[in-house]
């Protein structure tokens, strides 16, 4: 979850006597929703970017700004995945875990996914009525099963990731060597901070 700092409101001014002017000579300039725009000392207003971000703005906020655009968007993805998909959010977890992991135990299913097994249970039961997964013997273990997604699922699925796949793979292209290795950094900085946050 991305929690943004909460934002400093400005000390309340005393009213100023009528007809009383600023330091640089000009009247406050009031926008549209009734707030005063605060002024510099020589009279000009921030500057906004085409982007709606006040020039000035720390870089470190327009990364976390942009890291928030991110999950929301990949957020909003999987939901119209799951839907084209016809899985919700669990069995989308589940069938992903699957395909790039391999065929598993139930037991083992709601380990990695840090959920019960009773709770896992329910997902593969809907995963199964749903034709995207099926139960097989344990080829060792006869007391088991084991989750395998359908044959169809990982083509179908690729088919909706794709254009994704491809979009990241060309912006990373466009990036020199020296780049690539900086963005590839920082985000593995990022996903240190998430697992130091659980821990």
């Amino acid at each position: 979850m991305d929690v943004k700092p909460p934002a400093t409101e400005p000390a309340e001014a005393a009213p100023a006597p009528a007809g009383s002017a600023t330091t640089g000579g000009a009247a406050p300039e009031q926008t549209t929703g009734g707030a005063v725009r605060e002024q510099t000392t020589g009279g000009a207003a921030p500057e906004q970017t085409t982007g709606g971000a006040v020039r000035g703005q720390t870089t470190g906020g327009a990364i976390r700004e942009q890291l928030r655009n991110l999950t929301l968007r990949q957020q909003r993805f999987e939901r119209r995945l799951g839907r084209q998909l016809r899985v919700d959010a669990a069995g989308l977890a589940v069938m992903d875990h699957l395909v790039n992991v391999g065929p598993t135990t139930p037991t083992d299913l709601a380990h990695r996914l840090e959920a019960s097994t009773a709770a896992t249970t329910l997902v593969i039961d809907r995963l199964v009525a749903g034709g995207h997964a099926t139960r097989e013997p344990h080829p060792t273990d006869r007391r088991k099963v084991i989750v395998t997604p359908a044959e169809h699922w990982g083509a179908t699925a690729y088919d909706h990731v794709a254009p994704v796949i491809k979009g990241v793979t060309d912006a990373a292209a466009e990036l020199s060597p020296d780049e690539q290795a900086v963005v590839a950094a920082f985000l593995r900085r990022i996903v240190d901070v998430y697992d130091e946050a659980e821990s």
